[in-house]
Protein backbone atom coordinates (compact mmCIF):
# COMPACT_ATOMS: atom_id res chain seq x y z
CA UNK A 1 0.00 0.00 0.00
CA UNK A 2 2.84 2.42 0.84
CA UNK A 3 5.61 1.16 -1.78
CA UNK A 4 4.03 4.71 -4.00
CA UNK A 5 5.16 6.99 -1.50
CA UNK A 6 8.74 6.13 -2.63
CA UNK A 7 8.48 7.13 -6.21
CA UNK A 8 11.48 6.12 -8.29
CA UNK A 9 12.12 3.19 -5.72
CA UNK A 10 12.05 -0.26 -7.08
CA UNK A 11 11.94 -2.13 -3.64
CA UNK A 12 9.14 -2.58 -1.50
CA UNK A 13 8.02 -2.01 2.39
CA UNK A 14 8.42 -5.58 2.99
CA UNK A 15 11.91 -5.41 2.01
CA UNK A 16 12.56 -2.81 4.86
CA UNK A 17 13.62 -3.81 8.20
CA UNK A 18 11.31 -4.19 10.85
CA UNK A 19 10.60 -1.30 13.71
CA UNK A 20 13.40 -1.39 15.75
CA UNK A 21 12.15 1.54 18.80
CA UNK A 22 15.95 3.15 18.39
CA UNK A 23 18.26 4.09 16.14
CA UNK A 24 21.07 3.48 17.53
CA UNK A 25 20.08 0.11 17.88
CA UNK A 26 19.42 -0.47 14.52
CA UNK A 27 22.55 1.12 13.27
CA UNK A 28 24.67 -1.18 15.83
CA UNK A 29 22.31 -4.13 14.32
CA UNK A 30 23.49 -3.37 10.91
CA UNK A 31 27.48 -2.75 11.48
CA UNK A 32 27.15 -6.50 13.19
CA UNK A 33 25.77 -7.68 10.49
CA UNK A 34 28.18 -6.26 7.74
CA UNK A 35 31.83 -8.54 6.92
CA UNK A 36 34.29 -7.71 8.52
CA UNK A 37 36.99 -5.61 6.69
CA UNK A 38 34.40 -5.90 3.68
CA UNK A 39 32.95 -2.24 2.13
CA UNK A 40 28.97 -3.81 1.54
CA UNK A 41 28.32 -0.82 -0.22
CA UNK A 42 30.30 1.85 -2.31
CA UNK A 43 29.22 5.24 -3.75
CA UNK A 44 32.41 7.63 -3.58
CA UNK A 45 29.72 10.59 -4.34
CA UNK A 46 28.44 10.15 -0.97
CA UNK A 47 31.61 12.45 0.45
CA UNK A 48 30.33 15.49 -2.20
CA UNK A 49 26.79 15.29 -1.28
CA UNK A 50 27.06 15.50 2.46
CA UNK A 51 29.35 18.57 1.78
CA UNK A 52 26.18 19.85 -0.38
CA UNK A 53 23.15 22.42 0.25
CA UNK A 54 20.36 19.60 1.89
CA UNK A 55 22.54 16.32 1.94
CA UNK A 56 19.98 14.32 3.05
CA UNK A 57 17.52 15.20 0.69
CA UNK A 58 20.11 14.79 -2.30
CA UNK A 59 21.11 11.23 -1.44
CA UNK A 60 17.26 10.50 -1.19
CA UNK A 61 17.35 11.11 -4.46
CA UNK A 62 19.93 8.87 -5.99
CA UNK A 63 18.83 5.97 -6.45
CA UNK A 64 22.06 4.26 -4.89
CA UNK A 65 21.41 5.94 -1.52
CA UNK A 66 17.74 6.34 -1.49
CA UNK A 67 17.24 2.71 0.35
CA UNK A 68 20.05 3.74 2.70
CA UNK A 69 18.45 7.07 3.25
CA UNK A 70 14.81 5.35 3.70
CA UNK A 71 16.15 2.91 6.37
CA UNK A 72 17.75 5.26 8.55
CA UNK A 73 14.35 7.41 8.80
CA UNK A 74 12.56 3.91 9.38
CA UNK A 75 14.82 3.17 12.28
CA UNK A 76 14.30 6.60 13.08
CA UNK A 77 10.78 6.45 13.39
CA UNK A 78 10.33 2.88 13.87
CA UNK A 79 7.84 2.82 11.52
CA UNK A 80 7.55 2.39 7.69
CA UNK A 81 3.96 3.68 7.84
CA UNK A 82 5.28 7.18 9.74
CA UNK A 83 8.29 7.59 7.63
CA UNK A 84 7.39 7.06 4.52
CA UNK A 85 4.79 9.30 3.79
CA UNK A 86 6.86 12.32 5.98
CA UNK A 87 9.91 11.03 3.45
CA UNK A 88 7.52 11.15 0.21
CA UNK A 89 5.95 14.65 0.93
CA UNK A 90 9.08 16.57 1.88
CA UNK A 91 10.63 15.38 -0.62
CA UNK A 92 7.96 16.76 -2.93
CA UNK A 93 8.14 20.24 -1.72
CA UNK A 94 11.70 20.09 -1.48
CA UNK A 95 11.83 20.43 2.29
CA UNK A 96 14.68 19.06 4.09
CA UNK A 97 14.28 16.15 5.73
CA UNK A 98 16.20 16.26 8.85
CA UNK A 99 13.98 19.77 9.45
CA UNK A 100 10.94 17.14 8.56
CA UNK A 101 11.55 14.75 10.89
CA UNK A 102 12.79 17.08 13.61
CA UNK A 103 9.42 19.11 13.52
CA UNK A 104 7.37 16.20 13.33
CA UNK A 105 9.22 14.13 16.49
CA UNK A 106 8.56 17.71 18.84
CA UNK A 107 5.02 17.67 17.85
CA UNK A 108 4.13 14.14 17.93
CA UNK A 109 6.54 12.05 18.71
CA UNK A 110 6.30 10.42 15.48
CA UNK A 111 2.48 9.67 16.35
CA UNK A 112 0.39 9.69 14.00
CA UNK A 113 -3.03 9.84 16.53
CA UNK A 114 -1.35 12.07 18.92
CA UNK A 115 -4.00 14.58 19.92
CA UNK A 116 -3.17 18.44 21.69
CA UNK A 117 -6.47 19.79 22.67
CA UNK A 118 -6.08 23.99 22.64
CA UNK A 119 -8.69 26.36 23.95
CA UNK A 120 -10.74 26.99 20.79
CA UNK A 121 -9.20 24.35 18.71
CA UNK A 122 -7.32 20.65 18.48
CA UNK A 123 -4.23 20.04 17.08
CA UNK A 124 -4.12 16.64 15.48
CA UNK A 125 -1.51 13.79 13.82
CA UNK A 126 2.09 13.97 13.29
CA UNK A 127 2.39 17.19 12.12
CA UNK A 128 -0.19 18.65 14.60
CA UNK A 129 -2.21 20.08 12.28
CA UNK A 130 -4.62 22.61 13.73
CA UNK A 131 -8.34 22.41 12.99
CA UNK A 132 -8.81 25.84 12.45
CA UNK A 133 -6.79 26.00 9.78
CA UNK A 134 -7.28 23.08 8.40
CA UNK A 135 -11.04 23.36 8.41
CA UNK A 136 -11.90 21.11 5.16
CA UNK A 137 -9.88 18.02 6.72
CA UNK A 138 -12.34 15.03 8.24
CA UNK A 139 -11.47 13.85 11.34
CA UNK A 140 -10.18 10.91 10.05
CA UNK A 141 -7.53 12.78 7.68
CA UNK A 142 -6.18 14.43 10.53
CA UNK A 143 -4.71 10.86 11.64
CA UNK A 144 -4.07 9.22 8.25
CA UNK A 145 0.07 9.60 8.29
CA UNK A 146 -0.27 10.20 4.17
CA UNK A 147 -3.07 13.34 4.23
CA UNK A 148 -1.12 14.62 7.47
CA UNK A 149 2.11 14.84 5.79
CA UNK A 150 0.62 16.12 2.28
CA UNK A 151 -0.78 19.14 4.24
CA UNK A 152 2.13 19.01 6.87
CA UNK A 153 5.04 18.84 4.45
CA UNK A 154 3.08 22.27 2.43
CA UNK A 155 2.51 24.02 5.39
CA UNK A 156 6.01 24.52 6.43
CA UNK A 157 6.86 25.14 2.47
CA UNK A 158 4.81 27.94 2.66
CA UNK A 159 5.98 28.92 6.81
CA UNK A 160 9.58 28.20 4.71
CA UNK A 161 9.25 30.84 1.67
CA UNK A 162 7.31 33.29 3.81
CA UNK A 163 9.79 33.24 6.27
CA UNK A 164 13.11 33.21 4.32
CA UNK A 165 14.94 30.94 6.82
CA UNK A 166 14.47 28.27 8.85
CA UNK A 167 13.92 29.39 12.32
CA UNK A 168 11.75 31.93 11.38
CA UNK A 169 9.63 29.10 9.66
CA UNK A 170 9.67 27.21 12.56
CA UNK A 171 7.99 30.22 14.53
CA UNK A 172 5.42 30.89 12.02
CA UNK A 173 4.49 27.28 11.92
CA UNK A 174 4.04 27.47 15.87
CA UNK A 175 3.10 30.52 16.75
CA UNK A 176 0.71 32.17 12.91
CA UNK A 177 2.65 34.33 10.55
CA UNK A 178 0.66 37.60 12.29
CA UNK A 179 2.62 37.23 15.78
CA UNK A 180 5.83 36.72 14.12
CA UNK A 181 5.28 39.84 11.45
CA UNK A 182 4.73 41.94 14.67
CA UNK A 183 7.48 40.52 16.42
CA UNK A 184 5.22 38.81 19.16
CA UNK A 185 6.67 35.59 19.79
CA UNK A 186 5.85 34.20 22.59
CA UNK A 187 8.68 32.40 25.08
CA UNK A 188 7.04 28.84 24.16
CA UNK A 189 7.76 29.19 20.34
CA UNK A 190 11.19 30.43 21.15
CA UNK A 191 11.52 27.59 23.11
CA UNK A 192 9.93 25.04 20.46
CA UNK A 193 12.52 26.57 17.73
CA UNK A 194 15.42 25.73 19.74
CA UNK A 195 13.91 22.10 20.25
CA UNK A 196 13.20 21.85 16.89
CA UNK A 197 16.63 23.17 15.83
CA UNK A 198 18.65 20.89 18.26
CA UNK A 199 16.96 17.94 17.30
CA UNK A 200 17.55 18.60 13.78
CA UNK A 201 21.78 18.79 14.62
CA UNK A 202 21.06 15.69 16.29
CA UNK A 203 19.89 13.68 13.29
CA UNK A 204 22.04 15.23 10.97
CA UNK A 205 25.24 14.11 13.19
CA UNK A 206 23.83 10.34 13.50
CA UNK A 207 22.78 10.54 9.40
CA UNK A 208 26.36 11.19 8.54
CA UNK A 209 27.43 8.53 11.07
CA UNK A 210 25.35 6.20 9.37
CA UNK A 211 26.64 6.80 5.98
CA UNK A 212 30.12 6.63 7.04
CA UNK A 213 29.49 3.34 7.83
CA UNK A 214 27.30 1.97 4.93
CA UNK A 215 28.97 3.87 2.60
CA UNK A 216 32.50 3.70 3.88
CA UNK A 217 35.09 4.39 0.70
CA UNK A 218 32.46 7.04 0.04
CA UNK A 219 31.75 8.98 3.03
CA UNK A 220 34.22 11.48 4.78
Amino acid sequence: MLTGFLGCSTWTVAELPGPTGSLDAFLIQWERSRPDAQPVEVFPNVANLLGGPQPILALYREDVTNRAVTEFFIALTGSAETALPILYHADRHNVSLSLAFALTWVESLYSPTAVNQNPTSIDRGLWQLNSLSFPNLREEDFFNPDVNSRHGAAYLRRCLDLGGDERTALAIYNAGLARVRRNEIPPTTVRYVERVTAYQRSIEARFNRYMSRRFPSGAA
